[in-house]
């Protein structure tokens, strides 16, 4: 059941004061958009599967309901088929799965496993007629060869991700990767194997040829880029900071990667701010600072945008100017925050929406919550939270599809409210 009201959200629940970070590290302009509170529909065919009674805080213009739970294993990236189908990476299990929605009515018809067999498999994309799909320190191509959804063979498409790396597995061990059809490169996101640490070949993103040569490091310092996505022929990503550096720092940065830039980590955030090496051992042990470590941070530009610190982002999907979506979505980007495991008051489990002036612009105007509810209220603990948003995906028709992979395992889709039927006048 809908119900009809503004929700008053105060700033503190958006983000922290911005005032009590040091200058350059300013959070991102915040906007208050009018959000309802909506129960989640739980379709009859699962009922028993998903809480009754759930409620999110979501945009006026749509409603929301569970797509699909069941056969779901840590659940995190989407990506659409060439047959139009949502296809999910389910981490835990090594499968991805695809729900196909015959008649469109909002619910998946059934999870049929296209191909199993991965090592904890993060992200899928299709490209050029083939499925790829990342592991640990692979990414395996997989063809349909009779085209029935089926993925029948696999390949190594790239091995021995992170080698020459002082710990090439462990740490952060998802891998994000996006193609670039036009420039025939692909790009991949290799995490830092510690929280913070001098290491070659991890916090990097990586670029490749499309056919998986020319391997070279693209850019540097960025922790944990769970995030990436191309938009207008650039490369965007977002970074989950290190911790203990207190509640409120580093924030969380999304933004352009250039080739060649520096992105802080170890060593800095926001617009080149170094951190306080005396706030835990881990960051002493980052000491000295040497002429070429001075000469890194003093190339570090302001991101584009500046959330608070261990929001934890994941997935970026940019809205363009698809008519499907209400006017104030479009040209913008949605960006789930999967929310914090160690700060003292919980942020993030949220969806936000950075808005551009248009499509092909690079400063946002401003940042807003557009789905929340999973943390209940700003100041609920740990206990009460029901969900960690991981995956988006957007469809042709403007619904928005919404994955959480811890706690309440499920893909939520948010639906546009259809307008009023017309009357005519007599």
């Amino acid at each position: 059941m809908k119900m009809y009201f503004v929700l008053c959200v105060t700033l503190a629940f958006l983000f922290c004061p911005a005032q009590e970070l040091p200058p350059g590290a300013k959070l991102s302009h915040l906007k208050i958009l009018n959000l309802i509170s909506d129960t989640v529909e739980v379709p009859k065919k699962f009922k028993g599967k998903f809480p009754e009674g759930r409620l999110l805080n979501i945009p006026v213009q749509y409603t929301v309901k569970v797509f699909y739970t069941g056969r779901l294993s840590k659940p995190r990236f989407f990506s659409w088929g060439p047959d139009s189908v949502l296809y999910v990476a389910n981490k835990r299990s090594g499968e991805i799965i695809a729900l196909p929605d015959k008649d469109h009515d909002g619910v998946a018809d059934k999870a049929i496993v296209a191909v199993s067999g991965f090592h904890s498999p993060h992200d899928l994309k299709f490209y050029n007629g083939a499925l790829y799909v990342t592991e640990e320190r692979r990414i395996i191509k997989c063809t349909d060869k009779n085209h029935d959804g089926i993925y029948e063979t696999k390949e190594v498409f790239i091995d021995h991700i992170a080698q020459g790396a002082r710990q090439p597995g462990g740490g952060h061990d998802t891998r994000t990767m996006v193609f670039d059809p036009d420039k025939k490169k692909m790009y991949l996101s290799i995490g830092s194997s510690c929280n913070v640490c001098r290491e070659d070949h991890r916090s990097i993103i990586e670029e490749y040829n499309d056919d998986g040569t020319g391997r070279r490091t693209f850019a540097t310092g960025i922790r944990n880029a769970v995030g990436m996505a191309m938009h207008n022929g650039r490369l965007w990503a977002d970074n989950n900071g290190s911790d203990w550096q207190g509640d409120k720092i580093p924030p969380e940065w999304i933004d352009i990667v250039r080739d060649g830039g520096f992105y802080g980590h170890p060593l800095a955030y926001g617009n080149g701010i170094y951190f306080d090496f005396n706030a835990h051992k881990e960051y002493q042990e980052l000491l000295p600072i040497t002429e070429e470590d001075s000469a890194r941070v003093r190339s570090m530009v302001p991101p584009v945008a500046l959330i608070p610190a261990h929001s934890a982002p994941m997935a970026i999907e940019f809205t363009g100017s698809n008519p499907s979506l209400p006017l104030t979505l479009r040209n913008g980007a949605l960006v789930v925050l999967r929310g914090s495991w160690n700060r003292t008051v919980p942020t993030g489990y949220k969806v936000i929406y950075m808005k551009f002036r248009n499509n092909t612009d690079t400063t946002i105007q401003y940042v807003a919550d557009l789905i929340t509810g999973f943390q209940p209220t700003p100041t609920s603990p740990a206990g009460s939270i029901w969900g960690r948003p991981v995956g988006i995906a957007v469809d042709l028709r403007g619904n928005i599809y919404l994955g959480s992979d811890d706690i309440t395992q499920c893909i939520l889709i948010l639906s546009p409210v259809p307008p009023p039927p017309q009357v005519r006048p007599n």
